[in-house]
């Protein structure tokens, strides 16, 4: 299955928004996780205080990323929403479990180096991200996805094409 460059149109709009609602509903399980913590530590009298020590900021984040690109949904909640949805380069399926900690882990470094690494969507016409390329993954729109469903041929080739 061949993936034409018309059908990345969009994705990198759709991306963005999508990190705005992941953002805001990794800002409040961050207050639920934090609070949940500090009400344990003072229930226990500071017994398990040693959870407010753990490294939430960076730790949360990427289980929320790969527990949710992981999932049958095959996307963020915030991708979902905007329509989105992550598969493996390779043949199209959805991502194991190994190229969404990937993805996800290689995202939170290329947050750690100022964001620089996330310029690189606007040198491919396939819209990738550096942790896409690295991880195997694609970002399509789910209209996309669907529209090949319903028009896949018997034999299933990768979705493997030159970024450039």
């Amino acid at each position: 299955m061949q993936v034409t460059p018309d059908e990345f149109d969009g994705v990198l709009r759709r991306r963005l928004a999508a990190w705005a609602v992941d953002a805001l509903l990794l800002l409040v399980l961050s207050w639920l996780v934090w609070g949940g913590a500090a009400l344990l530590a003072m229930m226990t009298i500071g017994l398990v205080g040693g959870l407010l020590l753990l490294p939430w900021a960076l730790l949360l984040p990427i289980l929320y990323g790969t527990l949710s690109i992981a999932s049958p949904l095959s996307a963020t909640p915030g991708q979902a929403l905007m329509g989105l949805a992550v598969r493996s380069e390779l043949d199209g399926s959805a991502p194991t479990l190994g190229q969404a900690f990937t993805s996800t882990t290689l995202y939170a470094l290329s947050i750690a180096a100022g964001g620089v690494p996330l310029l690189a969507p606007l040198f491919s016409h396939r819209r990738r991200t550096l942790h896409d390329l690295f991880s195997g993954t694609l970002v399509l729109r789910s209209a996309t996805l669907a529209r090949r469903a319903s028009t896949k041929p018997s034999s299933t080739r990768g979705l493997a094409a030159e970024d450039g």
